[in-house]
Parts: C-alpha cells; sequence; structure tokens
C-alpha cells in the first residue's frame, strides 16, 4: 500500500525534486574539477557528491523517452543541445585553455542522446542482428563522449528493466562495479601484492576510486523516487538543457581569466 501525504502527494522524492539535487550536485562536481587540487580531501568529497548527476539523468532520459508525446522532437532536443553545450564543455574540459581544446571530447548530453537513440533501437527494431549491430555503432559513437559507453549502458539497463526498481538497481550496480571500476579500490593492495611481493596501495588511485563510489549515492536517492513528475511547466522544463552549457561557460570562463591574469 502506498503512502501518501497529507496533500494526497505520494511520499518520496518526485522527478523535479531529484533532477534539482543531480544539478547542484553537478555543479559541486565541476567547481571542484576547476578549482580544488586532485587528490585532496575535499576534492574527494566533491567528486564523491558529484557522482550522482550522471546516473540521475541517464535515469529520468529512460523515464523521459516513455513519457513523451513527440519522440523526434525528445530526439531533435537533445541533438539540439549537445550542439549548444559543445564549445561550453570543450572550454571546461581544457581548462580555460584555448590551446588545450579537444574537438573530438564530447559532452553528457550527447551521451544522453546515444542512449535514448539506443533505447529507440531496442524497442523499434525487430531483426536481432540489425538492432545489435545498431547498438554496437551507438557504442562506439559513444566513446567520444562524457561517460562514454557507460552512459548508454546505464540507460539502457534502466530501460531493460524499467518498473523493476530492485533490478535496475541490480543492473547499475554490476556496470558500476565491472563497467566503471569502483573494485579496484579493494584490488588495487591485492594486485600490488601478486606483482611485487608487497602490500602497498597507490593513494592517487585509491582516492580517485574512492570518489567514484559515490555513484552508488544515485541509487539511493532513485529509491527515493515516488513516480510523479512534481512542476515541470515553462522554465522548469528547459532548467537542465539550458544550465549545463550556461554554467559550463562560466567556470571554464573563469579558468581562462585566471590563467590570463597568471
Amino acid at each position: 500500500m502506498e503512502e501518501y501525504q497529507t496533500d494526497g502527494q505520494r511520499v518520496g522524492l518526485n522527478a523535479w525534486q531529484l533532477k534539482l539535487i543531480a544539478i547542484a550536485a553537478m555543479v559541486v562536481d565541476h567547481l571542484a574539477f576547476a578549482f580544488v587540487p586532485d587528490g585532496t580531501p575535499l576534492a574527494v568529497a566533491m567528486h564523491f557528491i558529484g557522482r550522482i548527476t550522471g546516473p540521475t539523468m541517464f535515469y529520468f532520459a529512460v523515464e523521459g523517452y516513455h513519457h513523451t508525446r513527440d519522440l523526434k522532437r525528445y530526439i531533435l532536443r537533445l541533438a539540439v543541445f549537445a550542439g549548444i553545450s559543445y564549445f561550453p564543455f570543450l572550454l571546461f574540459h581544457a581548462g580555460g585553455d584555448f590551446g588545450s581544446l579537444n574537438p573530438l571530447r564530447l559532452n553528457v548530453i550527447y551521451t544522453i542522446l546515444l542512449g535514448v537513440l539506443a533505447v529507440t533501437v531496442r524497442h523499434h527494431v525487430d531483426n536481432p542482428v540489425l538492432k545489435s549491430l545498431l547498438i554496437l555503432l551507438l557504442f562506439a559513437l559513444g566513446l567520444l563522449g562524457d561517460w562514454a559507453i557507460y552512459g548508454i549502458l546505464i540507460i539502457l539497463v534502466f530501460d531493460f528493466y524499467r518498473g523493476d526498481f530492485r533490478n535496475q538497481a541490480v543492473g547499475y550496480a554490476l556496470v558500476t562495479l565491472l563497467g566503471v571500476g569502483v573494485l579496484r579500490i579493494w584490488t588495487v593492495p591485492f594486485q600490488s601484492l601478486i606483482y611485487f611481493g608487497a602490500f602497498s596501495m597507490d593513494w592517487e588511485n585509491f582516492l580517485y576510486y574512492l570518489s567514484e563510489s559515490g555513484m552508488f549515492l544515485a541509487l539511493l536517492l532513485l529509491s527515493r523516487y515516488n513516480g510523479e513528475r512534481g512542476p515541470s511547466d515553462g522554465w522548469r522544463r528547459w532548467l537542465f538543457y539550458l544550465f549545463y552549457p550556461a554554467h559550463l561557460l562560466l567556470i571554464g570562463g573563469i579558468q581562462f581569466l585566471m590563467l590570463r591574469a597568471g
């Protein structure tokens, strides 16, 4: 039996609230990348929090696919904002240094676009060989994007088990552990024992994978999703699409000015 608040709403967090948390976590993560020295306790804590964002947005990309009234328009919107975010992401990733821009480094909206296309292929292409080839092609294209193949794979897992959060969580955890590499937190010291005869830890590597384990925070938040969209009219509908390139451009611009001043 579902629990309801006194105003008739289901207990938990709606999609709008979860997206706001994800956006806040994204800002924390990106500020760490831009301004906090790697390997410091503050950087690890900020990146740990920041790992909420990707999985949460992947989850709601799947929800968006299933709730949209116009799939072509949804895909076009993702493509347009992946294009709008292209330069801001390049500038941010280069630390504000125009000389270090990598034109083949693409943003997370691009990855979400490929994930939604993969879900579309899964649902609409009947020929299993063609379906497999198209999804493999999308995986190959995903190598250029933020979160790369793992982002697309997480989206497919969320779609495959949609309606069964327990299996979504198990599938996501397996992708995270085996694909993204959180298991290396525990395997690194044992690898040193096997290969070098001494039990040791690469501290920088350990801190990196410790921050990556923050991806499991997303499961904790998504388990509180009550299935309600929340307010989604007007500017709220466009918040993530607009905020993502805007904050990257702002951070990248500040980094650029700091480089010029230095």
